[in-house]
């Protein structure tokens, strides 16, 4: 096998490894799950929610966040749900995460059964998670409140003005008492009246009484009747209930162990309720923290704007019987600016010139001197290092291409599906125009490009159609592949 077949046979190995990732990482739907329904949901803040995060209906996952988008100042999520999943009137959707510090995603509430099937096209109501930030707000605030509270009470009850207040309640109790003991005495004929009808039923309890009994005996007997046909039933359900009322004990004693701790001043919870100097400490730690969240946001900002690319892509040049593998990344740094770095298998290396000089000297004495100079090939690594600048739909690139200064132009249309492109580089080649390149690539997905194009049409000898594909990986979907890469570890 030639080195070029083993080559390709190798990047088409690399290209179906690939292709699994990408099927993992895109949860591209195949078998079952193909044909997905998509479904839009409005919030009023998706913060934290990202794109291919799980959706979930009473925890089951059941789809994936396909597009988070801005419409006027709420934010438009797309849900790719599976097939058989139903909406009907009623539902809706919430962003919320797996316990305090887990990813978030998005609850979906299928509204009730027997209700209507939701028409196409409705955009389901979202609700937003609380933010860390506004429960720390509130309990400072109730804090606050809480403070002002007792700082009233201590000034109402404190000092010789709380006692004098205290003992005008005092006396306003014992007048009270006075009033109901005159308004008692002065309806006495009236409690006279209550005490004879509760007498005469009294009377009418006593005859009616034992008719009630036999009724109640006779209910008893057809209870028995009942207990004794569901005797096993109700020892079942005894059993349970004596169970239960265990646990509840011994959860009523951990209970009250705590709470004993608590009054004690026992344990950090104990103190925080005894000890007004915990309480301060705690509330200055708070605000440290606070102070170096709003700090660390701060300076990881300009960080978390970055975007980084990772690509691999290979070709074959028919026409030469070469081909060329390049795998790099692109660093977006700002929305105008990115840096590209990437190697490059070139299939005809680094060419160098090289000057030999040879000096003869003949029996005459006479000395002859040749000079020639050799074209050599070195290293069939080169480098891409360049960077680019965007504007609206065109980028402009200048650096080295393939070890060799250069500059080059794309053309993105079809919403950036299809970029045309054109390099020139080894400007200074010898008796030869420069190396142009025209290249023309089409993403058939997010990830997955193919391309082909016309290279170094200027020089007969080397010049060759090509066509190839690649895979490109975006910062946010390094994230899943490494979560892929570390399910199959384990």
């Amino acid at each position: 096998m030639s080195p070029t077949a083993r080559i390709g046979l190798f990047m088409i190995v690399a290209l179906a490894i690939l292709g699994v990732f990408i099927v993992k990482i895109e949860e591209i739907p195949i078998g079952s799950k193909s044909g997905r329904q998509r479904v839009q949901a409005a919030f009023p803040s998706v913060a934290g929610l990202d794109e291919k995060s799980p959706v979930r209906i009473a925890g089951v996952r059941i789809g994936i966040v396909e597009r988070i988008a801005l419409q006027g100042d709420t934010a438009l999520v797309t849900l790719a749900l599976d097939p058989d999943v139903s909406l009907h009137q009623g539902a809706r959707a919430e962003v919320t995460s797996l316990g305090m510090l887990g990813d978030k995603y998005v609850e979906l509430y299928p509204g009730s059964l027997s209700g209507p099937l939701l028409p196409p096209g409705t955009v389901l109501g979202g609700v937003s998670p609380l933010g860390f930030d506004k429960l720390l707000s509130s309990a400072d605030a109730i804090l606050s409140d809480i403070k002002v509270v007792t700082e009233s009470l201590r000034k109402s009850m404190g000092g010789p003005q709380g006692e004098q207040r205290l003992d005008e309640i005092v006396e306003n109790i014992r007048q009270l008492t006075g009033d109901v003991k005159a308004m008692v005495a002065a309806n006495r004929g009236n409690v006279d009246q209550t005490m004879e009808n509760f007498k005469a039923f009294s009377e009418t309890l006593k005859v009616e009484l034992p008719k009630l009994a036999e009724q109640l005996k006779a209910l008893a007997g057809r209870a028995d009747t009942v207990v004794a046909e569901n005797r096993e039933n109700l020892k079942g359900s005894i059993d349970n209930i004596k169970d239960l009322s265990a646990r509840l004990k011994v959860a009523a004693d951990n209970i009250n162990d705590i709470t004993g701790k608590m009054n004690r001043g026992e344990g950090s919870i104990g103190k925080l309720l005894n000890d007004d100097e915990t309480v301060d400490n705690l509330n200055a730690t708070l605000k440290s923290v606070d102070t170096g969240f709003k700090s660390l946001k701060e300076t990881l900002g300009r960080s978390e704007r970055w975007k980084l690319d990772l690509n691999l892509r290979t070709e074959a040049l028919p026409d030469v019987d070469l081909s060329r593998t390049t795998f790099g990344l692109d660093l977006q740094t700002t929305d105008r600016r990115f840096f590209r770095i990437e190697i490059v298998d070139s299939p005809w290396g680094k060419q160098r010139e090289t000057t030999r000089i040879v000096s003869t000297t003949f029996p005459d004495g006479r000395t002859e001197v040749v000079t020639t100079h050799e074209d050599k090939t070195t290293d069939s690594y080169t480098i891409n290092a360049q960077v680019g600048y965007f504007y609206k739909d065109i980028t402009l690139r200048a650096g080295v291409f393939e070890s060799s200064g250069g500059v080059g132009i794309d053309a993105n249309l079809l919403q950036k599906r299809l970029r045309l492109s054109l390099e020139a580089y080894e400007l200074g080649r010898d008796e030869k125009p420069p190396h142009l390149r025209l290249e023309g690539r089409y993403y058939l997905t997010r990830n997955v490009f193919a391309y082909a194009g016309w290279d170094d049409p200027t020089w007969k000898a080397r010049r060759s159609l090509f066509f190839g594909g690649g895979v490109m990986f975006r910062d946010d979907d390094a994230k899943y592949l490494l979560g892929t890469a570390s399910a199959f570890g384990n």
